[in-house]
C-alpha cells in the first residue's frame, strides 16, 4: 500500500503509469494487443519519455507551472492517440506528417470522420482524466534521483532499448521488415505503431519529416529467368547496367531487370483493338450489386468478368495514390501522398503511355477540381490529356457536401472523343463522395427509394448518390448501343475504395459475411465488361496493382511485365494473393495481418504454409514495396526512358556511320 502512494507522490513514475496505460489500451482499441516482445519495448519506451519530460520540467521552478507543463504534455498525448484512432478507423492507416498537404482533405470532412469515431475510442480521456487529478492531489514531488543520476539511468534505458531493436527474439517471427530498420524509416506506419507504440511512433514521424522520407532498398537480386514466349531484347538494359555508378537507380535497374517475363495465356489479345474505357468508381463496394436498386451495375457486373475476391486497400490519399497504382501498377509510399509529392515524376510505362504506343487516342476525365488531387499534371505526365470539371463545363459547387452528376461526367466525356479513331480514356467519377450525414442535392433525389430499408440516413444518402452513378452507367452503354460501338469497346471498373464516411457498423447490415474480419471493409468490385464476351466469375484474389498488367495483356498490348509490381490475372504464374498497403495479404487459403505478423487459416482443408513460405511470401512482398517506393522517390522510369532513348540514338548513329562507311566503298 505504502508503494502505490509512493507511486502518486512521484510524478515521473504517475507519468509513466499514464503513458503506458494509453498504450495499452490503444491496442486494446485497435485490437492489436497481444502479449509479445514488443510490450517491453513500448514498456521500455514509456519510461524513457517518462524520465525525459520529468527531467525538463525540473528547469521549471514553479511547482504549479511543472503540474501544468506534466498536463499540457499528457494532453497532447492524449489529442494525438484519439487523433490516431480516429484516421485509423477512417482511413485504414496512421496519419503522418509526410501527408500533411492533405490536411485541408481532413477539414472538409471534419464532420464525417468525428461521426466515423467508435464510441469506446473516449475510454482514452479515462487515463488522461485520472493522471490529472492524482496530479492535483499531490502535495509534493518525491523525486527518487536526482538530475545527475537521472541522466545516467535514461542513457542506461535508452541503450536497452536500442538493443530490442536488434535482439532476434524481441523480432516477430514472420516480420520481415527489421525493427531497427522501420526504427530508421516507419515507411509502414501500421506496423510501426505495433512494434514502437503509438508516442514513439509519433515522435519517428516527426523525425522522417524533418530528414526526408527514405527507402529500404536491402533487397536480394535472384538470377535471371528467361522465358522465350514473351521476347523482350536485353541488349539496352544490360549496358545501362554495365555503365551505371548511382547505386540506387543501379538497384533498380537489376531488380527490375531480373523479374520474370509472364507468358502470353489463353487471353492475351482477347480484347485487341478495341476502344477501353477505364471507369474508377468513387466511394464503391458491392453494396452497388443490387440488381432491384442498381439493374445497369448489377448488369455489368453479372454479365462481365468480374473478380469477387477484388480489394482496394486504404492509404493516407486513397483516391489519387489507388488511381495512380492502378495506371503504374506501382506500390505508392504508405506515408506520402504519392500522387501530389511526386507529381512531376513521368512514367513512359504507364497504361496511357502503352495505348498511346499504340496509336490510340489517350484522354481522361474528372468531374471535380484541383482541390485535391493536381491530375492536370499528374495525368500529363502519365501521358494523357486531362479534361477537369471546368474544361467540361460541367456545374458544381465548391460545397463540401455538394458533388457534380456523374451522369453529365459521361455526357462530357463522350462529347470530347473522337470516335473515328481507336480511344482509351479514364472516368473517374464523384457523385457518390461523402459527405453522407448531411443533407445534399443527389444524396437527397432518390431518397424515397431507400424510405423502407431498416439502415441509418446515411446509408440510405450514400445508396441514393449511388443511383446517380447507376443511371451514369445507364446512358454510358445507351451511348455505345446507339453509335454501334458497344461490340468494339470495354468497360473495366473498379472503386478506389469502400464509402469509409459511414461508420462500419452501419454498412454491416448490408452484407451478409463480416466486414470487421482481417480486410474484408476494402473489398470492392472490379469488372471487365464487353457485349461480346461472355461473363465469367473470377474468384482470384486481387488488388487494383493488377488492372494495367491484365489490361495490357488482353489488348496485347507491347510491355515488359517486368516493370509492373502487379501481375497479369490470367497469366499460369498468378500467386493469388491480395496485397495491403501495410504488408498484410490475403489467400485462398489464410490471411497475414503485418501489424500483428500473424497468420490466420480462412480455409476449412487441411492446406497450411510452412514458416518458410510465409517468410518467401513477406520477403517478395516487403522488396516490390519497396523497390516501387524507391522508383518514385528516384523518379526512376524517367531515368530508365532516357537511358533507353540514348541507347538507341547512339546504335542509330552507330549504324548510320556503318552506312556512311558502306557506300564510300
Amino acid at each position: 500500500m505504502k508503494a502505490v502512494k509512493n507511486i502518486f507522490k512521484n510524478r515521473t513514475i504517475l507519468f509513466f503509469v499514464y503513458l503506458f496505460t494509453v498504450e495499452i489500451l490503444f491496442k486494446v482499441l485497435t485490437g492489436t494487443f497481444t502479449f509479445s516482445y514488443a510490450l517491453l519495448r513500448i514498456f521500455i519506451s514509456s519510461c524513457i519519455l517518462a524520465g525525459t519530460v520529468s527531467l525538463i520540467s525540473r528547469f521549471i521552478k514553479k511547482p504549479i507551472l511543472q503540474k501544468i507543463f506534466f498536463i499540457l504534455v499528457a494532453l497532447l498525448v492524449f489529442i494525438y492517440a484519439l487523433a490516431q484512432l480516429g484516421f485509423n478507423n477512417f482511413l485504414g492507416n496512421y496519419a503522418s506528417l509526410n501527408t500533411s498537404s492533405q490536411l485541408g482533405k481532413v477539414t472538409s470532412y471534419i464532420k464525417d470522420y468525428l461521426y466515423s469515431f467508435k464510441d469506446s475510442y473516449y475510454l482514452l480521456a479515462i487515463p488522461f482524466l485520472l493522471f490529472v487529478i492524482l496530479l492535483f492531489l499531490q502535495k509534493e514531488d518525491k523525486k527518487f534521483l536526482d538530475t545527475r543520476n537521472g541522466i545516467i539511468a535514461l542513457s542506461l534505458l535508452i541503450g536497452v532499448y536500442a538493443s530490442t531493436l536488434s535482439l532476434p527474439f524481441m523480432q516477430e517471427k514472420f516480420q520481415y521488415v527489421s525493427n531497427k530498420v522501420l526504427f530508421q524509416n516507419p515507411a509502414l506506419p501500421n506496423v510501426a505503431v505495433n512494434q514502437f507504440g503509438i508516442n514513439v511512433f509519433g515522435l519517428l514521424d516527426v523525425k522522417s519529416k524533418l530528414t526526408g522520407q527514405g527507402s529500404d532498398m536491402s533487397v536480394t537480386i535472384d538470377d535471371e529467368e528467361e522465358n522465350l514466349e514473351r521476347v523482350v531484347n536485353d541488349d539496352k538494359i544490360k549496358e545501362i547496367i554495365a555503365n551505371e555508378k548511382d547505386d540506387s537507380l543501379n538497384s533498380l535497374n537489376r531488380y527490375f531487370y531480373s523479374r520474370n517475363i509472364t507468358e502470353k495465356n489463353d487471353y492475351t489479345g482477347l480484347f485487341k483493338g478495341k476502344n477501353l474505357i477505364l471507369i474508377m468508381l468513387e466511394s464503391t463496394n458491392n453494396l452497388m450489386l443490387q440488381e432491384e436498386y442498381f439493374p445497369t451495375l448489377y448488369k455489368l457486373y453479372n454479365e462481365g468478368i468480374s473478380f469477387t475476391n477484388h480489394y482496394s486497400p486504404r492509404n493516407n490519399c486513397s483516391t489519387g495514390n489507388n488511381e495512380f497504382s492502378a495506371l503504374t501498377s506501382l506500390y505508392t509510399i504508405n506515408n506520402v501522398c504519392s500522387a501530389n509529392v511526386y507529381k512531376d515524376n513521368t512514367y513512359y510505362e504507364s497504361l496511357f503511355n502503352l495505348f498511346k504506343n499504340q496509336n490510340y487516342q489517350v484522354s481522361s476525365f474528372h468531374n471535380y477540381t484541383e482541390k485535391y488531387y493536381y491530375r492536370k499534371t499528374i495525368h500529363k505526365n502519365l501521358g494523357s490529356t486531362y479534361y477537369g470539371v471546368e474544361d467540361l463545363n460541367i456545374p458544381y459547387s465548391n460545397a463540401y457536401k455538394e458533388w457534380p452528376s456523374d451522369v453529365e461526367l459521361v455526357d462530357a466525356f463522350w462529347e470530347r472523343v473522337d470516335h473515328d479513331q481507336p480511344y482509351m480514356a479514364l472516368l473517374t467519377t464523384v457523385t457518390t463522395h461523402q459527405p453522407y450525414g448531411v443533407s445534399s442535392t443527389y444524396g437527397d433525389k432518390y431518397l424515397d427509394r431507400f424510405k423502407d430499408l431498416d439502415v441509418s440516413i446515411s446509408v440510405k444518402r450514400y445508396l441514393s448518390k449511388m443511383t446517380e452513378l447507376d443511371h451514369a452507367m445507364e446512358r454510358l452503354l445507351q451511348l455505345l448501343e446507339e453509335s454501334g460501338e458497344l461490340d468494339n469497346t470495354v468497360i473495366v471498373m473498379f472503386g478506389d475504395h469502400y464509402p469509409y464516411g459511414i461508420k462500419t457498423s452501419e454498412l454491416q447490415k448490408m452484407f451478409d459475411y463480416d466486414l470487421e474480419e482481417n480486410k474484408e471493409i476494402e473489398r470492392t468490385p472490379f469488372i471487365i465488361y464487353n457485349h461480346e464476351t461472355a461473363g465469367k466469375k473470377i474468384d482470384s484474389y486481387t488488388t487494383y496493382m493488377n488492372i494495367l498488367p491484365t489490361v495490357a495483356n488482353l489488348f496485347d498490348l507491347e510491355y515488359d511485365p517486368r516493370l509492373y509490381l502487379g501481375e497479369d490475372l490470367f497469366s499460369k504464374d498468378y500467386s493469388n494473393l491480395a496485397i495491403f498497403a501495410d504488408g498484410s495479404w490475403q489467400s485462398p487459403y489464410a490471411y497475414y495481418d503485418a501489424e500483428k505478423a500473424q497468420i490466420t487459416y480462412t480455409n476449412d482443408d487441411s492446406f497450411r504454409y510452412d514458416d518458410e513460405e510465409i517468410l518467401k511470401i513477406n520477403k517478395d512482398i516487403h522488396e516490390k514495396i519497396s523497390m516501387s517506393n524507391l522508383a518514385i522517390v528516384k523518379n526512376y522510369f524517367h531515368y530508365l526512358d532516357t537511358k533507353l532513348h540514348e541507347k538507341e540514338m547512339d546504335a542509330d548513329d552507330e549504324e548510320g556511320v556503318s552506312s556512311a562507311t558502306s557506300n564510300e566503298k
